[in-house]
């Protein structure tokens, strides 16, 4: 008992610690001048970090299903890729429509692509 609780103050003793640094970060990027600049080239590599790791996750997942994708035929290969395009396009697309009517329009686009996708699922799942 006494090592469980010890384990549970040593963890909120280093949560604390964590968000103390995220805090002091934060502090030093609001006070320093030039520090949104650095903070924003930051942003923008992790950005394009997470994009290339998507993209060799879909690559991979991709080689390892390439003969369950062209076992669907035609059509539904088709609407499978006509369908993650467009879900790219949309989120692609999402920065600039900021109107609620660019909100309802990308939202009905997600739906007919989730739709796609959910109709290829379910020719995949009848083989």
């Amino acid at each position: 008992m006494r090592s469980s609780r010890r384990c549970s103050r040593f963890r909120l003793v280093k949560h604390a610690r964590n968000i103390a640094i995220l805090v002091v970060i934060a502090a030093a990027i609001a006070a320093i001048p030039g520090a949104g600049t650095a903070a924003s080239i930051v942003s923008a590599v992790l950005s394009l970090a997470v994009a290339a790791l998507v993209a060799y996750f879909v690559a991979r997942l991709y080689r390892d299903r390439r003969i369950d994708i062209y076992g669907l035929g035609d059509l539904d290969r088709g609407i499978l890729y006509a369908s993650v395009a467009g879900i790219i396009v949309l989120l692609a697309a999402s920065q600039e429509w900021t109107t609620t009517g660019g909100t309802v329009v990308e939202l009905a686009g997600l739906a007919i692509c989730a739709g796609g996708l959910l109709r290829v699922y379910q020719a995949w799942r009848s083989y």
